[in-house]
C-alpha cells in the first residue's frame, strides 16, 4: 500500500500561505515560490498515488479557499474529475471529495463565490457551490415529516434548492460529463417530488456511468412509500436494473434498501416481528456492500449488529 505523499522537510501534507501575505504585507518571494512548489507536489501525489489515499489527503478545501489558495483548489478538483472520467477514480471517491462542502451554516458562500469569480468556466466550482447550497437547504429542513417542519424552514430550503439547481445545471453545461451534478439534482428532485426531473437525472447518471450504484440507489429511495412511491414501484425498478446488466451483488444491495424501509414502516406500526424479519433479510442481502453500505443505506437494520448474538454474523462484519 502506498504511503500518503508528504512535502519534503515538513510533517504536514500542505501548509497554507501566511495570513500576512493575504493581508497585503510585503511578499517574501522565496516563500511564495515554496508555496507554489508545495501545491505542485500535492498535485503530483494525486496523479501518482493510489486514488483512495490521494483523495483522502485534501480534506481542507474550504480552509484553502478562505486562505486565498483558489488555484490549488481548482486544480485539485479538475484533476479529480479527469481521473473519474478516465476510470481512475470511483463514484464514491468523487462523492466523498465534495463532502467537504456539506455544511449546516452559511459561512463559506463568499469563498465559493471567489472561486467562481476566478474561474468563471469551472464546472468544479459551480458543482461545489451547488452541493453547498443543496446541503444548506436540506439541513434547515431536517428529517421530520413535512407537517412538523416550520414554514420558514421550508421557504429557506426552496430558496437554497433554487440556487443549487442553477449552479448544478451550469456545471453540467460547462462539462456534460459531470456525473455528480446529476446525482445532486436527482436528490433535489426527490425532495421536490418532481418525478419527471428524477427520471431525467437517473437516465443521465446511467448514461454517464452505466455501472453506477449511487444514482440507482438514490432513485430507488425516491420510490419508497414515504416519498410517494410504493414497494411495487421499487420492485419494478429493481427488475429494470437487472435488465440493464446490473450485477447480482448490486441487485441484492438494492433489495436490502427496500427491506430496510419495509422494516422501518413495520416498526412504526409496532409490528416488531415483521420488522426484525425484514431487517435481518436486509442484512443478509447487504454482505457484499460491507460496513459503508450499511452505514449509508441500512441505518435501521444495522442496529441489529449492536445486539448480542448478531455482531459476529457475517453481515455485520
Amino acid at each position: 500500500m502506498r504511503r500518503p505523499c508528504r512535502i519534503a522537510g515538513s510533517s504536514q501534507r500542505y501548509q497554507p500561505v501566511t495570513a500576512g501575505v493575504l493581508a497585503g504585507e510585503p511578499v517574501n518571494h522565496m516563500d511564495q515560490w515554496g508555496n507554489r512548489m508545495k501545491a505542485l507536489i500535492l498535485l503530483v501525489c494525486l496523479a501518482a498515488g493510489s486514488s483512495s489515499s490521494a483523495f483522502a489527503q485534501f480534506t481542507r478545501a474550504v480552509e484553502q479557499l478562505s486562505a486565498g489558495n483558489v488555484e490549488m483548489v481548482e486544480r485539485y478538483f479538475s484533476t479529480l474529475q479527469e481521473k473519474f472520467e478516465s476510470g481512475k477514480a470511483s463514484e464514491y471517491e468523487l462523492l466523498d471529495a465534495y463532502k467537504v462542502f456539506y455544511q449546516a451554516e452559511d459561512r463559506s458562500g463568499p469563498h465559493l463565490n471567489n472561486w467562481i469569480k476566478a474561474y468563471p468556466k469551472s464546472a468544479s466550482a459551480y458543482l461545489a457551490r451547488g452541493v453547498y447550497y443543496r446541503k444548506l437547504g436540506e439541513h434547515r429542513r431536517g428529517t421530520d415529516y413535512v407537517s412538523k417542519v416550520s414554514g420558514e424552514s421550508l421557504v429557506y430550503m426552496d430558496q437554497m434548492f433554487g440556487l443549487s439547481k442553477t449552479d448544478l445545471e451550469t456545471s453540467l453545461r460547462l462539462n456534460p460529463r459531470f456525473y455528480l451534478a446529476a446525482l445532486h439534482l436527482l436528490n433535489i428532485a426527490q425532495y421536490e417530488g418532481d418525478e419527471f426531473a428524477a427520471r431525467k437525472y437517473l437516465d443521465l447518471g446511467n448514461s454517464l456511468l452505466p455501472a453506477n450504484f449511487i444514482v440507482r440507489a438514490r432513485y430507488l429511495i425516491h420510490l419508497t412509500p414515504r416519498w410517494g412511491g410504493s414497494y411495487d414501484a421499487m420492485d419494478r425498478f429493481i427488475n429494470e436494473c437487472r435488465t440493464q446488466g446490473v450485477s447480482n451483488e448490486r441487485i441484492d444491495l438494492l433489495k436490502a434498501i427496500k427491506l430496510n424501509d419495509l422494516g422501518f414502516v413495520a416498526e412504526e406500526k409496532k409490528q416488531y416481528i415483521k420488522a426484525r424479519s425484514a431487517y435481518e433479510d436486509a442484512l443478509n442481502f447487504s454482505i457484499s456492500g460491507g460496513p459503508r453500505f450499511r452505514r449509508d443505506y441500512l441505518s435501521y437494520a444495522a442496529r441489529m449488529c449492536n445486539e448480542p448474538g448478531y455482531s459476529s454474523k457475517q453481515y455485520c462484519q
